[in-house]
């Protein structure tokens, strides 16, 4: 079945990537790397697989909603890297590839003549990508690492919510960010093989991802000396810039400078607001409390859509702060291009259309092992009859 993989002609069509990674990070980069058509091998430990592939509920016909969500347009072949002539496949599928991609334990996939020094030699182009939980240089380099720890670690945590007690992400920022993080060095690689014909090792890790993602409440800390605390929906910088009751769904507002605030004010039929207290960022960040109340009280007399349309229409920043099935009802209603998986086990599966596709058609998450033929006739030009080898 041929898969529609964009709406115009893919710039990686020919890319080949041998993907060894599980759970969130790596999993997210080679299922970007798939949306803009490259051709992604999954290699998965019998006889289980990938991890994902056991989390749920929810389960579709026994088969994981978690693993469909980031595994779509790939394939998957099984390998027990304890059998040799596993490995031997392995080698010879690695010596097709443009890209390794591992998120393996330091160390594991070397124990089998794997890593890139091993390959390198015979590979001179291959870009190999690891993605650790702590830096190279860290102590804790070999240790495993889960997104919420890291959240807990980096000090995320501690400014999410409204304090205590610490509250974790709703969705894995620090996994998905270290995935595109991912797909980012990867062109960076593929730029730099394109001049001078040489791959090379990149590692990334999600305690520098986290880390990353903290620069501001770093700085605020170090150089600053000001506390950063857990503030809800504000933030501590800017004001208003938060979420307000209204009649019945709350809005969420944000003015970002003072010619905002002025539009604001004079919405509200208060444009007295810019010239006293309020005639700064930095005077309604120190008055933020008095301020939220006196905009609520006002918020708290029409609608949410009705003050959509207002501030929409006086160009201020805001939209409704909706409940996940309200949201995910009005994203699969909007009319805008969706990417779609159709197969026997979790039926038709809309998508978030990403960067790389804009819409279409995708091959479903994978069967696991289900692909070995195909990837031996395609990658090795070897073929498998009756189960066979030729």
């Amino acid at each position: 079945m041929d898969f529609e993989r964009r709406t115009g002609p893919s710039r990686l069509e020919h890319l080949r990537i041998l993907d060894f990674t599980q759970v969130l990070s790596g999993p997210f980069a080679s299922m970007l790397l798939a949306d803009a058509g490259a051709d992604v091998v999954k290699v998965e430990r019998p006889p289980s697989g990938d991890l994902t592939r056991q989390w749920g509920p929810p389960f579709i016909h026994g088969e994981s909603l978690y693993f469909a969500a980031f595994n779509r347009g790939k394939q998957s072949v099984v390998a027990d890297l304890a059998n040799a002539d596993d490995v031997m496949l392995v080698h010879k599928l690695a010596r097709k590839a443009d890209i390794l991609l591992e998120n393996l334990r330091p160390g594991t996939l070397t124990k089998f003549g794997l890593g890139y020094e091993d390959l390198k030699a015979d590979m001179p182009g291959l870009i190999y990508v690891s993605i650790c939980g702590y830096r190279e240089q860290s102590a804790r380099y070999e240790d495993p690492a889960l997104e919420v720890v890291l959240e807990g670690e980096s000090g995320l945590m501690a400014i999410t919510g409204t304090g205590q007690p610490p509250v974790r992400q709703g969705v894995a920022v620090i996994d998905m960010m270290t995935g595109v993080l991912a797909v980012s060095k990867m062109m960076e690689a593929l730029y730099t093989r394109e001049r001078t014909g040489r791959g090379q090792r990149v590692v990334l890790s999600l305690q520098e991802t986290a880390q990353l993602l903290m620069t501001h409440p770093y700085l605020v800390h170090t150089a600053g000396n000001t506390a950063y605390p857990a503030g809800g929906t504000t933030h501590p910088s800017i004001a208003p810039y938060e979420h307000f009751k209204t009649r019945d769904t709350p809005i969420i507002v944000g003015a970002v400078n003072d010619s905002q605030f002025a539009r604001l004010s004079q919405l509200l039929e208060h444009p007295e607001w810019t010239l006293g207290m309020w005639s700064s960022n930095a005077r309604r960040v120190s008055d933020r409390a008095v301020l939220h109340r006196t905009l609520e009280s006002i918020f708290v007399t029409r609608p949410g859509t009705e003050w959509v349309d207002l501030l929409r229409a006086s160009k201020l920043v805001v939209g409704l702060v909706r409940p996940l099935d309200i949201a995910a009802d009005a994203w699969r209603t909007d009319g805008l291009p969706k990417i779609v998986s159709r197969d026997n086990r979790y039926g038709d599966l809309a998508y978030p259309s990403s960067p790389w596709l804009d819409g279409g058609e995708v091959r479903a998450a994978p069967i696991l092992g289900d692909d070995k033929a195909r990837v031996m006739e395609h990658w090795l030009g070897e073929k498998i009859e009756n189960g066979v080898e030729d």
